[in-house]
């Protein structure tokens, strides 16, 4: 009994932390709108970052140790992504000054199918820290810690991705509030119904595909469009080593 109340109350305590983290870095994101190519760059980087160091190395130990069966499904997230794009006309719209009107409705489907995945991994975060919660110790931390801090990149990288897809900012709101919830959500399903590993690994390393579509094709060249100054570079830079630094300090790269 007192085993199942400590482990609610830090469930409670860490679903409480990713919360406030992800409304943060949304918020903050949102009151520097004067530098949103670098904002964008910055969420790319993020993006690119946690797919390379956190995503693909969690789906690999959840699949088993199978890089092989990881990367299939990365590719599949990538090329789904793509074109779920091209087939649906939701193309941000960059290459030339004709595609350039994102105020249309058509053209933001791009920012709420980005978003939607991003939620969808805050989700899929929820389930894999209930799992580290029973079992406890160390592993129970690190993945409290990743959880949390990668929630302020998430608050970050959904409103970059909205920005690049001229959302409103009413609607931007109501993102970042479900990015900020999903977690919370998947910890309480994870908590009751766990998810089996190679389920999860498998659709970690889809939005892995979604994460490198959504950076390297919809973001950078975004930023660089809005942006051309050698800050965009740093940005995008900065975000990825930043994941990395940070993965690499709460073991969750290697630590398998």
């Amino acid at each position: 009994m007192i085993l199942r109340l400590a482990l609610g109350l830090t469930a409670v305590l860490v679903s409480a932390g990713a919360f406030a983290s992800a409304l943060f870095g949304g918020f903050l994101a949102l009151r520097a709108v004067g530098h949103v190519g670098l904002i964008i760059a910055v969420g790319a980087g993020i993006r690119i970052g946690a797919a390379y160091f956190d995503l693909i190395p969690e789906a690999v130990h959840h699949l088993g140790g199978s890089l092989d069966a990881a990367m299939l499904y990365t590719a599949i997230g990538f090329l789904a992504f793509y074109a779920v794009e091209k087939l649906t006309t939701v193309h941000v719209g960059h290459e030339t000054a004709a595609e350039l009107d994102h105020g249309q409705a058509a053209h933001r489907h791009i920012g709420v199918v980005g978003s939607l995945g991003m939620s969808l991994h805050s989700f899929l975060d929820g389930v894999a820290l209930a799992a580290g919660l029973a079992v406890g110790g160390g592993l129970g931390l690190v993945i409290a810690v990743v959880v949390i801090v990668h929630r302020f990149s998430d608050g970050i990288g959904i409103v970059s991705l909205l920005l690049a897809s001229r959302t409103p900012r009413a609607e931007m709101y109501r993102w970042v509030g479900l990015v900020a919830v999903a977690p919370v959500a998947g910890m309480i399903v994870g908590l009751l119904l766990p998810i089996p590993d190679m389920m999860l690994g498998a659709l970690l390393a889809v939005f892995a595909g979604f994460f490198l579509y959504i950076g390297a094709a919809e973001l950078l060249p975004e930023a660089h469009r809005n942006d051309r100054s050698r800050w965009v570079v740093l940005g995008t830079l900065g975000g990825v080593i930043a994941i990395y630094a940070f993965s690499v300090f709460a073991g969750a790269v290697g630590a398998h």
